[in-house]
C-alpha cells in the first residue's frame, strides 16, 4: 500500500490558487455599473411584452441585478454579449433568482439562455446552436407544479431531456427548482470533433451538483440539417417564458440574473479538494 504524501498547507493553498488560471475570459460582469446597454454591447432584445431593468430588489453580489418580468406567455429577453472568436469548448456560469409568484405558474419552458456557432446569434444556413431551458416541464406536465421539475437542451430539432432527481439538493437543502434562493448555474459545451461523430460534450451543474453529463452530443450533424460552425461564437443570456400548453402567466413573474460569465476552459469556482493520497500537513503559524 503506498503511503500518503506528505505536503505543506502552503502548496496545496499555492497550487489550489492556479486553478483556472489559463482560462480564456470571454465575458465577465456583476451588473454594478453601467446601463444593460452598455453591459450587453449588441443591444437588449425585448419582446413579447417582457420588462427588464438593471434592479436593487435582489442580488446575488453587490447590489444591482439583472431583473426580467414576464406578463405574458411567449414574452421574452435576449441579453447579447459581444460575440467572439470560434471556441471548440465554452463555459458559462450565470447566477438565477425566482421571486415568489413562479409557484403554480411555472411554465412549460423557460429559456435560460442560447448559444450559437454563427458570430450573428442565428441559426441559418445548418449551424449547429443549443437552446437551453433548465426551466421545462415538458408539454404534457400539470400546469400548477410548484417548482421547476427538469431541463431541455434543444440542438435543432433533437431534445435533450432530463428531470431533476429527488436526491439532488441544492444549497437550499431542497430539490428541484424553487422561489426565493440564487441558483447557480454552470455549463460546459464541447463540439463534436466532426460532422456526425458522437463525442460532443455537454455538463450541466446546479449550484455545484452535477445534473447533467452526456459525452455523445452530436451538435454538428447531417441528419438533422446542421453540420456547420467551427466554434461557438456567440450566445445570449435571459429567454421567453413557453406556456404553451399552459397560456398566459396568472401574474407578472420576476427572474433575476447576476454575476455572469464565460470562458473557453472549465472555470468553477473556489479550490478542488486534495488529489487521493495527498493529506495535508499544517505548519504553525510563522513556519516556511
Amino acid at each position: 500500500m503506498k503511503k500518503p504524501i506528505l505536503i505543506s498547507l502552503s502548496t496545496v493553498f499555492i497550487s489550489f490558487s492556479l486553478a483556472g488560471a489559463n482560462a480564456e475570459t470571454i465575458f465577465e460582469n456583476d451588473m454594478e455599473t453601467g446601463t444593460l446597454n452598455s453591459i450587453f454591447a449588441n443591444d437588449v432584445n425585448v419582446y413579447g411584452g417582457v420588462e427588464v431593468s438593471l434592479s436593487t430588489d435582489f442580488a446575488h453580489s453587490g447590489t444591482k441585478s439583472v431583473k426580467i418580468g414576464y406578463p405574458n406567455d411567449e414574452a421574452g429577453v435576449e441579453l447579447k454579449p459581444n460575440p467572439f472568436p470560434p471556441t471548440p469548448s465554452l463555459f458559462t456560469r450565470k447566477y438565477e433568482y425566482y421571486a415568489p409568484g413562479w409557484e403554480g405558474n411555472w411554465p412549460v419552458g423557460l429559456k435560460t439562455s442560447r448559444y450559437f456557432t454563427t458570430p450573428t446569434y442565428t441559426t441559418e444556413g445548418g449551424y449547429a446552436y443549443m437552446s437551453e431551458k433548465l426551466i421545462w416541464q415538458t408539454y404534457a406536465a400539470s400546469c400548477d407544479l410548484q417548482y421547476g421539475m427538469g431541463m431541455n437542451n434543444a440542438i435543432i430539432n433533437l431534445d435533450l431531456v432530463d428531470r431533476y432527481q429527488p436526491n439532488e439538493t441544492f444549497l437550499n437543502g431542497l430539490p428541484y427548482i424553487r422561489t426565493g434562493h440564487w441558483y447557480k448555474f454552470e455549463t460546459w459545451m464541447v463540439l463534436n470533433s466532426d460532422v456526425d461523430v458522437p463525442d460532443g460534450v455537454l455538463k450541466v451543474w446546479i449550484d455545484s451538483v452535477p445534473v447533467y453529463s452526456n459525452e455523445a452530443v452530436v451538435w454538428k450533424s447531417t441528419d438533422r440539417g446542421a453540420p456547420n460552425g467551427d466554434g461557438w461564437q456567440s450566445m445570449w443570456f435571459g429567454g421567453n417564458y413557453s406556456g404553451a400548453t399552459c397560456g398566459d402567466p396568472s401574474q407578472t413573474l420576476y427572474r433575476y440574473i447576476d454575476d455572469v460569465y464565460l470562458s473557453t476552459t472549465l472555470d468553477f469556482e473556489g479550490s478542488p479538494e486534495p488529489p487521493e493520497l495527498i493529506s495535508v500537513e499544517a505548519k504553525p503559524p510563522g513556519t516556511n
